[in-house]
């Protein structure tokens, strides 16, 4: 297991960091927090007045933090260890006092068994991922709850599982859904290791592991399946990909070397351009330089089966080959999102969410990632109220983690998608989501697969309806055993 990262100094409290403000004017905020993992016995006592958050305390550290808001990681008494990676009793993250709750805390009870739509959450909270009016946000938020690292649902876990392991297993299909670079076999592994040791503590009803090392053992409860980390040692990534419900991306930053900076510049130079003058996005441009601040970072490691595609031409490559086509992006995100992973710390990781409308189809059926997909998820002239009730409405839960060995960072992507009219069982999330339709550019509409608009008049009409109510009651599942 990787040694934790050791604790910053003392207190910083929460700051607001600007993130490209400069440039795109753009604000991007998320609390830098102090705290860290693996705290040493003799920083206990001048920290005993923090208020913290904590995954499990065993008793003598009770007694010795009772100012302390502790949350317990996993629960019950055999959650001992705080740190979900080392294993070490001192882990704890320290948390300001007003954090505002995420959804994934508002609406707890939004599981896979209570009949809500799963991909309506974040929308019945009020957080759409792209919510304020002509301007486009990364959304970036602190990730102050390691129990919302990855999500795991009971009665569909096994369905998400089943249909990575058909696209990984097709020969055909696996190119399409995993590459990696020879370099990231180490952080794939470091990747590895974090998820067999997070797993089973986080959903210890759904994985079990046996073993250490090379001759450990995983198990996917629900599913019956094992598999050995010998078996996958050329391909780390993948194991991680085919035992959790996300798609899995490590990105790495280039070495300040001036030759690999500038071949990094005209690569993403070179990806800008080819969407130029499309989706609402500038024709001409000033060729972007990395600042200080903001160092290039190239994807070096891809398991996707849900999100996008072109993963081969993707590899290698800066993220502007994952992001360009988005309109808006040169102008307001690009300098923030370089900024935030130069910045971002194995201590503070963060998440945010967003969503996309498509047609009827399976979730295996990215909405992303090239012109193909873009004419797939695109919705054309004016469609009925039945149409659009079968329509698919597809949200991803993202997280960014930084490696603490290799200082890769982990970009996690968990994609929910539920019919259009399953917002009828939650008013609020189409209230949510037509406010958001209405506060973007014509680009984004488009990009969203909204292209003309007729498109928006039709789906803003069934929104607006939806959002009046009364909320359609729901259905609980029954949870499989």
């Amino acid at each position: 297991m990787p040694s934790p990262p050791s604790a910053g100094g003392s207190t910083k409290g929460a700051e607001i960091i600007a993130l490209g403000g400069i440039a795109a004017g753009l604000l991007v905020s998320y609390a830098y927090l102090s705290g860290g993992w693996g705290r040493r016995d003799g920083e206990k006592e001048s920290r005993r007045n923090t208020k913290a958050k904590t995954y499990a305390i065993g008793e003598k550290e009770k007694e010795t933090r009772k100012s302390t808001k502790a949350k317990t990681y996993a629960g019950g008494e055999d959650a001992r260890a705080l740190c979900p990676f080392s294993g070490n009793s001192d882990f704890f993250i320290d948390e300001e006092t007003d954090a505002k709750p995420t959804p994934l805390d508002l609406l707890s009870h939004w599981d896979d068994t209570s009949g809500f739509p799963l991909a309506a959450r974040w929308l019945a909270a009020g957080i759409s991922g792209q919510d304020t009016p002509g301007r486009l946000k990364a959304g970036l938020h602190r990730l102050n709850d390691w129990n919302h690292f990855l999500l795991a649902d009971l009665n569909r876990l096994v369905e998400y599982l089943e249909m990575k392991e058909k696209a990984l297993n097709d020969p055909s299909r696996h190119p399409l859904c995993f590459q990696a670079e020879p370099v990231s076999v180490e952080a794939q592994r470091e990747l590895l290791d974090m998820f067999l040791d997070y797993l089973p503590r986080r959903y210890p009803d759904l994985y079990a592991v046996s073993g250490e090392g090379d001759e450990a053992t995983v198990t996917v409860i629900p599913w019956g399946r094992t598999f050995r980390v010998s078996d996958w040692l050329h391909a780390p990534l993948e194991l991680c990909e085919r035992i959790v419900q996300e798609d899995l991306v490590l990105v790495r930053e280039v070495p300040s070397d001036s030759s690999l900076r500038e071949s990094n510049e005209k690569s993403a130079e070179n990806a800008l351009q080819k969407v130029r003058g499309d989706m609402g996005n500038p024709t001409e441009r000033t060729p972007h330089k990395y600042g200080p601040s903001g160092q290039p970072y190239v994807a070096s490691a891809m398991a996707v089966v849900f999100s996008f595609v072109d993963l081969e031409e993707k590899l290698g490559e800066p993220l502007e080959f994952l992001h360009a086509p988005v309109a808006g992006y040169e102008q307001h995100l690009r300098k923030a999102i370089n900024f935030a992973l130069t910045k971002l710390t194995a201590e503070k990781p963060l998440w945010r969410n967003n969503w996309g409308i498509g047609p009827p189809g399976s979730l295996d059926t990215p909405l992303y990632g090239s012109q193909l997909q873009h004419v797939y998820r695109t919705v054309n002239g004016s469609v009925s109220e039945e149409q659009i009730r079968e329509m698919q409405l597809k949200v991803e839960y993202q997280t960014f983690v930084r490696l603490p060995k290799t200082g890769y960072v982990l970009f996690t992507v968990r994609s929910m998608a539920d019919p259009l009219d399953s917002l009828e069982t939650c008013p609020e999330a189409a209230a949510c989501l037509a406010r958001s339709i209405r506060g973007m550019s014509a680009g984004m509409k488009y990009y969203k697969g909204i292209a003309n608009e007729a498109t928006e008049r039709a789906i803003l009409q069934f929104l607006d309806k939806t959002a009046k109510g009364p909320a359609r009651p729901v259905k609980p599942v029954v949870r499989q055993a």
